[in-house]
């Protein structure tokens, strides 16, 4: 009786370890990012932050107030305001109690607001302390610290920069719909507009001058406000065709024009 009890507790062990491991395997980790900006949303000229990650696969926009994208507008120029603001003084009080910011996570979102934790270097310790994104992201850069995102939060809320669906081709390019957090990167504030994802290597396209995240407005006099215009154009034009594209690239409208090979 002895000799079964002991292995059934065995057993046992065995198994919640098994499920410790499982649970870690499913844990996700967390998706190293870097501020590229603030912009103002198209919608209500809102603040927003936006986090891309290091393969510029996906940007995570995040709604900040007014004060704090100034303070992360000024660290992205580098640049600096006559007298220590707010963030300034916080990171000289750190800095003179010779406390490291380590990293910065963004670990939650409950109700539309996300939730950062900091994570200080003392003493050879480390302190978590719970913090908005944007003071996090602040100091992150005035020290140089790694931004992280939760995976669960990038998988769930980050938005597609290559994204394949909605897809349409064009002379040696592919567009896609430009949605108003795309919009809203690209700093573009115009009405209709889709996106160039991928120029292909050798295309007229490229030869052309045209480049991946450029926004085209018209295709000769026609404004293109979808994958499916932009579609119609070109199937109604023949190779030896001359066009005229109009696009919008950072913040300056452009024009190339392009001959459509056989």
């Amino acid at each position: 009786m002895k000799r079964y009890w002991k292995i059934g507790l065995i057993v046992a062990l065995f198994l919640s370890l098994g499920l410790i491991v499982i649970s870690k395997e499913a844990s996700l980790p967390f998706v190293a990012m870097e501020a590229k900006g603030v912009k103002l949303d198209t919608t209500g000229s809102n603040p927003v932050v936006l986090l891309v990650d290091k393969e510029a696969k996906k940007v995570l926009p995040i709604w900040i107030g007014p004060l704090e994208a100034s303070a992360i507008d000024r660290e992205l120029r580098k640049g600096t305001s006559p007298r220590p603001m707010t963030h300034d003084l916080l990171y000289s009080i750190l800095s003179e109690a010779h406390v490291k910011v380590r990293e910065v996570r963004i670990v939650d979102l409950k109700d539309n607001t996300y939730y950062a934790k900091l994570f200080l270097t003392v003493n050879q310790g480390t302190v978590e302390v719970d913090a908005r994104p944007s003071d996090a992201i602040v100091l992150a850069l005035k020290s140089k610290a790694p931004i992280l995102v939760s995976g669960k939060i990038f998988n769930e809320q980050a938005i597609s920069l290559t994204e394949k669906s909605a897809f349409g081709e064009g002379p040696g390019i592919r567009i896609q719909e430009l949605t108003p957090a795309l919009a809203s990167y690209f700093s573009f504030k115009g009405n209709k507009g889709v996106l160039v994802a991928e120029v292909l290597p050798g295309s007229t396209s490229e030869t052309s001058g045209i480049k991946p995240g450029d926004i085209i407005t018209k295709v000769n006099s026609k404004e293109v406000g979808s994958v499916e215009e932009f579609q119609e154009i070109f199937d109604s034009l023949k190779a030896g065709d001359s066009v005229r594209i109009f696009l919008f690239r950072e913040g300056q409208s452009k024009e190339v024009n392009l001959t459509l090979k056989p």
